[in-house]
């Protein structure tokens, strides 16, 4: 049973599920409260949106591990399960099942809210994690920006939802208020966040699978670019996810600074952790710069709570 949860990354799928629903729960529902506006969004639809997406997420994982067997060999020999203690049949068994699972839930999800768009999403998705994880990662940048783009549509999902059932509460009158832009706003900057990160976290890590990759000529930028450029484009990424954190604070709520310290202890300060390890000699350094960075990503996750407390206020 531990080797099936390796497998799938139970760990990344709760924080995929729990950012998800902290999105719902903690923006989504209290901005629509906020313009006088209750969103009757039945909660088997959004646990249905959230185990579509950890179910295809956790697809995606499978078969990346699937097609990764040689290159894990190389880089990581420890931590191969598929072909060791999971046969690569049952690992496609499983990818199967996860994959059909996720896009059927989310499709009937989607069919209830009458979301074309979600339905495409998910559709999409399970196909570009396919892909991905059968060419799409060994060409340049190509594998980097799909997964950067599937991370940013995590916190898109509620928004998407959200106002297909005030379209269907409200008819298409809703639209011409604020409240569909706020909340677009809302978890766009967060998707627009996802993405940085997420593509900076991809370059670490193609970092740390230099060795591998290159021996299966895999068209890595480390490989193709050097490691002092992969570090630039990585700081650059960083860079930029820090000005967006620090300026949405300031558009989210200018009146009170508690989006700006959290933007500043729980993003800022731990990218300056993150930068020097990025650029530290240590042959553990660029392992540590993937930690924190996943760690980034998690606390920026969490700020819907903090917005939640805001609009409380």
């Amino acid at each position: 049973m531990k080797d099936y949860l390796k497998l799938i990354r139970v760990i990344h799928l709760l924080l995929i599920a729990v950012i998800q629903a902290f999105v719902f729960f903690a923006a989504v529902i209290p901005i629509t409260a906020q313009f006088g506006f209750a969103l009757r969004l039945p909660y088997r639809i959004v646990a249905s949106l959230i185990a579509a997406t950890a179910l295809i997420a956790a697809g995606g994982f499978v078969i990346n591990d699937y097609f990764d067997i040689k290159i894990d060999r190389l880089n990581r020999p420890d931590s191969v399960i598929v072909s060791n203690s999971i046969s690569k049949k049952d690992a496609m068994h499983i990818y199967q099942i996860l994959t059909v699972a996720g896009v059927a839930i989310g499709v009937v999800a989607s069919v209830v809210l009458k979301s074309f768009t979600l339905a495409f999403i998910y559709i999409i998705v399970a196909g570009l994690l396919w892909f991905y994880s059968s060419s799409y990662k060994r060409m340049l940048i190509v594998g980097n920006i799909v997964v950067a783009l599937m991370a940013g549509l995590v916190p898109l999902v509620p928004a998407f939802a959200a106002k297909e059932q005030l379209v269907l509460d409200y008819t298409k009158m809703i639209l011409e208020l604020p409240i569909i832009p706020q909340l677009y706003t809302f978890c766009g900057t967060m998707s627009l966040f996802a993405f940085l990160a997420v593509m900076s976290l991809e370059i670490l890590k193609d970092m740390r699978d230099e060795y591998g990759d290159r021996e299966m000529e895999c068209h890595t930028i480390p490989v193709v670019l050097g490691i002092t450029t992969s570090r630039i484009i990585s700081t650059v990424l960083t860079l930029m996810a820090c000005g967006l954190a620090v300026f949405a604070s300031y558009r989210i709520a200018p009146a009170d600074t508690l989006s700006l310290r959290y933007s500043l202890f729980a993003i800022v300060l731990p990218s300056l952790f993150l930068l020097y390890f990025v650029w530290s000699k240590n042959c553990k350094a660029t392992e540590n710069a993937i930690h924190v960075n996943r760690l980034i990503i998690l606390l920026a996750g969490l700020y819907p709570l903090v917005y939640y407390y805001l609009l409380s206020k």
